[in-house]
């Protein structure tokens, strides 16, 4: 049977990081009141963002005391304080105190912080009688249906109005942590006089954030906690692609996709976690609890221990002193019948690996291979970490190589995307089947070791 492999490295795959999306950001804002209806508002009446402070003067709206002076409140009584667990469904209770009502009311959504206006967080389900869901566009959601896609914010409220203060609702976080995210909710405090008139009208907002692994503060390991993420070597360079190990890092498990901004600028906080290295923000590929994969920040030439401490929702570790260099060379790899070959491609994109093995090819002698590495130094011209590069960017010095004993000089050294640097190598004519030793070095700082390439003619 043919074997088959898996790159083992600080990626999943190699970083050509081309996609954009929307920046994960925590968002504060001030609710309007736009509400309300006995038989239930209209949807976006809960005082969250994208609702118009118009409606409170249309036809049926409650009239008679400005917003949250009638000295009353509206509550949201979260089981689990202001965390969730992904996936675990909660029950909610929402309560309106108001000494005067005689009946009650509201209107609640749960959005995503990253995009309040738009974005829904989890799906709420009704308790019994007296609630039910209307969809953004203004439709109801069945107890199995969802809502558009176009249109994916659920309102659940009252129908009809209660001579109870209190509403119980269920709602099911994401399955998956989803950073923090923002309740709104608007109530009722009712006279029953039949009228608009009258009525008290009371909103607030929660934040609640993902259940941190076992709710405890993330620790680095303590040795080779925090590494080059292709050679898992000790350090930090600027720009390079950089793994931290150790336990308690994340309350999720996922990479950055949907949290690149529109202009290309990489998150610096995924699902609540985020690194600094010398007190600067580093930028967040992927996160889990056991390992975190960034890019450094510009450490602005510093060489020499800088503190590294990692956030989470549950507290922020003790700070790890790591080595910050000028250069730390890795070439990405993966391991195979407990040999390592880098991660190298031929210009049709074939991956290049040992004869015999599913989905590889060796290389040749004479063809040109990209090698693909991360931590070996500044660039002419200078390219900031931290935002989507595509082009080429030389070394700013210069790198010594052997294949198998004999020197080669790449065609292109530098970086070809933000972090990852690209290697094009001719391979030496003079090469014998087999398996030949890689050797890198930049200003006498050599790659891992052990990095070995198949050759077959």
């Amino acid at each position: 049977m043919l074997n088959s492999i898996r790159v083992s490295s600080c990626m999943t795959k190699l970083p050509f990081f081309k996609s954009r999306g929307r920046a994960i950001t925590i968002m504060v804002a001030l609710p309007t009141l736009v509400w309300a209806f006995s038989s239930g508002p209209d949807p976006r009446s809960d005082g969250g963002p994208g609702g118009s402070s118009a409606a409170c003067a249309q036809s049926g709206c409650h009239v008679g005391t400005a917003v949250n002076a009638g000295g009353g409140k509206v509550e949201l009584q979260f089981p689990d304080g202001l965390t969730y667990t992904p996936g675990l469904k909660q029950r909610i209770k929402v309560v309106i105190t108001d000494a005067t009502a005689r009946s009650y009311g509201f209107q609640a959504s749960a959005r995503l912080a990253s995009n309040e206006a738009n974005a829904q967080a989890g799906r709420f389900d009704v308790v019994g009688t007296g609630t039910f869901i209307l969809c953004q566009d203004g439709r109801e959601r069945s107890a199995s249906g969802n809502c558009a896609v176009a249109t994916p914010l659920e309102f659940i409220e009252h129908s009809p109005a209660s001579t109870v203060n209190t509403f119980d609702i269920d709602w099911t976080p994401p399955a998956a942590a989803a950073g923090n995210i923002r309740f709104y909710v608007a109530g009722n405090a009712a006279n029953s006089n039949n009228s608009s008139s009258g009525d008290k009208i009371y909103t607030a907002n929660f934040t609640l954030t993902p259940k941190a692994a076992g709710g405890n503060p993330p620790v680095i390991t303590s040795t080779n906690g925090v590494t080059n993420g292709a050679s898992f070597r000790p350090g930090a360079v600027t720009g390079a692609w950089t793994t931290v190990f150790g336990t308690n890092l994340s309350p999720s498990t996922r990479d950055w996709t949907g949290a690149i901004d529109a202009a290309g600028n990489f998150p610096t906080s995924l699902d609540g976690v985020s690194v600094t290295i010398d007190g600067k923000p580093a930028f967040i590929y992927f996160i889990s609890p056991g390992q975190l994969n960034i890019q450094a920040p510009d450490l602005a030439g510093k060489t020499g221990p800088v503190a590294v401490v990692v956030k989470t929702p549950a507290g922020e570790s003790a700070a790890y002193s790591a080595i910050a260099a000028k250069e730390l060379p890795g070439l990405f790899t993966y391991s195979l019948n407990s040999k390592t070959y880098p991660a190298a491609v031929r210009l049709d994109a074939a991956v290049i690996g040992p004869a015999g093995v599913a989905g590889v090819v060796p290389a040749k002698p004479g063809e040109l291979i990209l090698f693909f590495g991360t931590g070996f130094g500044p660039t002419n011209p200078a390219v900031a970490p931290g935002k989507i590069f595509s082009g080429a960017a030389r070394l700013v010095d210069s790198v010594i190589m052997r294949i198998g004993g004999i020197a080669v000089t790449p065609d292109f050294s530098g970086l070809s995307s933000s972090g990852l640097n690209q290697f094009n190598v001719t391979i030496p004519s003079a090469l014998a089947n087999g398996e030949h030793a890689i050797e890198m070095l930049i200003n006498s700082v050599p790659i891992q070791t052990g990095v070995v390439l198949a050759v077959q003619r």
